[in-house]
C-alpha cells in the first residue's frame, strides 16, 4: 500500500514540476496567429486523455472518486505559446456514479496555472458486467477558463478492457473537438479569434486493484504526433 501512494505521490510531483517548468499559460498574451492551432490541439489533448481506465461500468449505485493527472512530453513544435521541450501537464478530481442500463456518469474539476477546468459526462456499457472482455463507449465535455483565452472541448471515445482480478489492461480511441476563443492578447486583430481543431487519441494502460476497492492506473497516449502519460489513483465501490 505504501509503495503504491508514494507511486502516485511521485506522479503527482513530476505533474507539478511539469507544470512550473511549463511557464504555465500566460505566454498566451503574446500568441501570434499561427500559436493558435498548434495550442488548440496541445490544449485538446490534455482535456480528452486519463478520463477512462476501465470499460466496466460501475452499476446502479455504484460510485468512483480519483485523483487523476496528464502530462505531455513537450508542446508541438509550433506552439510558440508553452514553453518549447518542456512538459506540462494537468490534474484533476473526477467523481462517477453508477446508473440503470450500463450508464455511468461522471463529472470532473480542476484549477492550475491560473485555469481553470469543468466537465463531465456518460459512459455506456457495450457488454454485459460479467463478461471476460469489457467495452465501453464514452462521450465527454470540458470547458477551460483562463483569464487571456477559454476553450471548449468534447470528445467520444470507445474502450476496451480486460475483466481480471488484479491488473486489467484498457485500450482506447478517441476523437478530440476542441475550439479556442482568445479574449486577451496583444494582438488586437486576433481578440475573439475563435480556433476549432479535431484530432484522433489512441491510448493503452494497465490499472491494479488493491485492498479491493483501490485502484492505481497509469497509461500513455498518443494524439497529434505527441506522447502523453496519464496517472489515476482512485476508489471505487
Amino acid at each position: 500500500m505504501k509503495k503504491i501512494l508514494l507511486v502516485f505521490g511521485i506522479a503527482l510531483l513530476s505533474l507539478r514540476t511539469a507544470c512550473a517548468d511549463s511557464g504555465g499559460y500566460d505566454n498566451f498574451f503574446n500568441a501570434t496567429r499561427s500559436d493558435l492551432r498548434p495550442f488548440a490541439r496541445d490544449l485538446g489533448g490534455l482535456l480528452g486523455s486519463g478520463t477512462n481506465q476501465t470499460a466496466r461500468v460501475l452499476g446502479f449505485g455504484g460510485f468512483d472518486f480519483s485523483g487523476r493527472s496528464v502530462i505531455q512530453f513537450e508542446p508541438e513544435k509550433k506552439d510558440g505559446i508553452l514553453k518549447k521541450d518542456n512538459p506540462f501537464g494537468l490534474g484533476w478530481f473526477q467523481a462517477e456514479i453508477g446508473m440503470p442500463f450500463r450508464i455511468d456518469g461522471f463529472i470532473k474539476a480542476t484549477s492550475l496555472n491560473d485555469m481553470a477546468v469543468a466537465g463531465g459526462g456518460l459512459k455506456y456499457g457495450l457488454t454485459q458486467p460479467q463478461k471476460k472482455v469489457q467495452a465501453m463507449a464514452v462521450v465527454t465535455a470540458n470547458l477551460a477558463a483562463h483569464k487571456y483565452f477559454y476553450a471548449t472541448h468534447f470528445a467520444y471515445n470507445l474502450i476496451v478492457s480486460l475483466n481480471t482480478p488484479v491488473v486489467s489492461p484498457y485500450f482506447g480511441i478517441g476523437m478530440d473537438h476542441t475550439k479556442l476563443i482568445a479574449q486577451t492578447i496583444q494582438d488586437p486583430a486576433l481578440v475573439g479569434k475563435r480556433i476549432s481543431v479535431a484530432e484522433p487519441r489512441y491510448t493503452a494502460g494497465l490499472k491494479m486493484v488493491f485492498l479491493n476497492y483501490g485502484y492505481i492506473s497509469g497509461g500513455y497516449t498518443y494524439t497529434h504526433g505527441q506522447g502523453l502519460v496519464t496517472a489515476g489513483l482512485g476508489l471505487r465501490i
